[in-house]
């Protein structure tokens, strides 16, 4: 083997082992999305709270919260959309869960004034089965957490579950075409969605599909969203 082959060979293997991290870091990031963990989940956590600003805002719109509404958010992060919910229902209750106790810590850290008033509620927990008795709560947010649901339908049915009839549930999630671009969002931590199969999966547990509407965004960096509103018969 001449040395110029010896050099190309070294090349080679040296992008294999780089790419290979490359792949490793995206799918950690992809997992930490899941469910944050550790030091590199509270950063992860820092990270959610910017990016899903707009989202949040839009999602909490198209909730529609009245003054004493019992809310629940599934998958709060670190907790900043539950600040907006509580003042908007300042005679109702806002209630989370969320899989993750270092979003937990951060969402109580931000939110304890409204906890020890008794108004708001967290808990560390699945979302399947959710721990509320049947028809609990009028609205429920589901902002970028979707993704993270199970492929059996155990989760978005426990969201029909305890949503009372007549309430309504909102949901914001990036357009499947957006997220196929996304290294870290693969299938073995992320389950994607357009406007039909979001709109089937709500229908899949008992809402109606003339009871579901779906309004394309268009938020910063190109990103494309959707925000689909159900109300329960």
């Amino acid at each position: 083997m001449t040395d110029s082959q010896k050099g190309s060979d070294d090349g080679r293997g040296a992008e294999k082992v780089s790419g290979r991290l490359v792949d490793r870091l995206w799918r950690e990031l992809g997992r930490q999305l899941r469910c944050p963990t550790g030091v590199a989940g509270s950063i992860v956590g820092q990270l959610m709270a910017t990016l899903n600003e707009r989202p949040n805002r839009l999602a909490i719109d198209a909730l529609e919260v009245a003054f004493d509404d019992k809310i629940l958010e599934l998958g709060f992060g670190p907790g900043k959309s539950l600040e907006a919910l509580v003042k908007r229902a300042p005679g109702g209750e806002v209630h989370g869960i969320d899989k993750s106790e270092r979003m937990l810590k951060l969402a109580m850290r931000k939110n304890r004034a409204a906890i020890a008033s008794g108004r708001m509620h967290l808990a560390l927990g699945r979302f399947s089965p959710l721990p509320w008795c049947d028809a609990a709560f009028s609205k429920i947010l589901l902002v970028n957490v979707v993704y993270f649901f199970d492929l059996e339908g155990r989760d978005i049915s426990e969201v029909y579950r305890v949503l009372r009839p007549g309430g309504r549930v909102v949901v914001y999630a990036t357009d499947r075409s957006i997220m196929a671009k996304w290294p870290f969002a693969g299938p073995e931590t992320h389950r994607t969605f357009d406007a039909t199969s979001l709109s089937g999966l709500l229908e899949g547990v008992g809402f109606a599909r003339s009871g579901i509407s779906i309004e394309r965004v268009r938020l910063p960096f190109g990103i494309e969203g959707m925000v689909a509103v159900a109300s329960k018969p």
